[in-house]
């Protein structure tokens, strides 16, 4: 019996030919791989990247607006009670203090109409509108400018306010009394020592989270002394009255990737930036 001849193009593919194509299909296919797992590495650093910068910055740009607004309806003269601050390397904290206003937008102040000794937890005043039980508020001495900050417990109208412990002076008549929003900015390196954050105490009360991953935080001071350059410090000293001289504030941060990037390392960006509180300013 005669075998039917096969043409040419029906042949199919010899062993040796499909060893070949199989190789440079999984070469094709391991490069394309490789090309995408680079790509996609490199698209996952750019994410942290961008995310570090844009916390950075707001970090930066929302300390500097609440520092701009400091001293809004306070008193700058005498003991200087706006601004505070500790120095501690490069994990420093600050404190700013603005005035609150009523619904009028007048400033939210009152005076002692008696004398307070020391150990008084209640307050006389001229009147206690727009202050409220769990506000922050800051008291003025009279006499010699000093002052300092506590939490009204209680508000009886028309002229009582209440605190709890008592004070490190006596106040006489015609003390000054501010409602004041107060907020503390200091570094928590310790909580989750794998993120480090910003946090912000506004008030008295407990620090709550204001920015992830920022793990240092230098604040400088220039005082309007020696100008030009003007002298620039680390912290002002109360005793020379430093506090009252700060004409700019100086921030630098450090905010760090909430992961590692593809070298094992986390991506890290320093930026400053300056705030001069407009209320202060001579």
């Amino acid at each position: 019996m005669r075998s039917t001849p096969t043409l040419l193009g029906e042949q199919g593919f010899s062993l040796v030919e499909m060893l070949v194509a199989t190789a440079i299909v999984s070469t094709v296919l391991a490069a394309v791989g490789t090309l995408f797992a680079v790509s996609r590495g490199f698209m996952q650093d750019q994410i942290l990247l961008v995310e570090t910068q844009q916390g950075l910055r707001s970090t930066l740009e929302s300390m500097a607006r609440d520092l701009r607004l400091g001293g809004a309806c306070l008193p700058i003269t005498g003991d200087f009670v706006v601004l505070d601050g500790t120095d501690s390397a490069t994990t420093d904290s600050i404190t700013t203090r603005t005035g609150l206003v009523r619904p009028n937008l007048s400033c939210i102040s009152t005076t002692l109409t008696a004398a307070m000794s020391k150990t008084t937890t209640t307050l006389t005043v001229g009147t206690t509108d727009g202050f409220s039980p769990g506000m922050r508020a800051l008291i003025r001495h009279a006499g010699n400018g000093t002052g300092e900050s506590f939490t009204i417990l209680t508000v009886t109208p028309p002229n009582t306010l209440t605190k709890a412990g008592g004070w490190a002076q006596d106040y006489p008549k015609d003390s000054g009394v501010y409602a004041a929003d107060e907020r503390t900015y200091s570094v928590d390196t310790t909580t989750d020592p794998l993120l480090p954050m910003l946090t912000v105490t506004a008030n008295g009360n407990a620090p709550s989270a204001f920015a992830y991953g920022i793990e240092n935080l230098t604040i400088k001071y220039l005082l309007n002394r020696n100008c030009p350059p003007c002298d620039i410090v680390d912290a002002p000293a109360p005793a020379d009255n430093q506090w009252r001289m700060v004409n700019e504030i100086l921030i630098t941060a450090t905010a760090r990737s909430r992961s590692a990037a593809r070298n094992g390392q986390y991506i890290r960006l320093t930026g400053s930036i300056s705030a001069k509180p407009r209320n202060l300013l001579p």
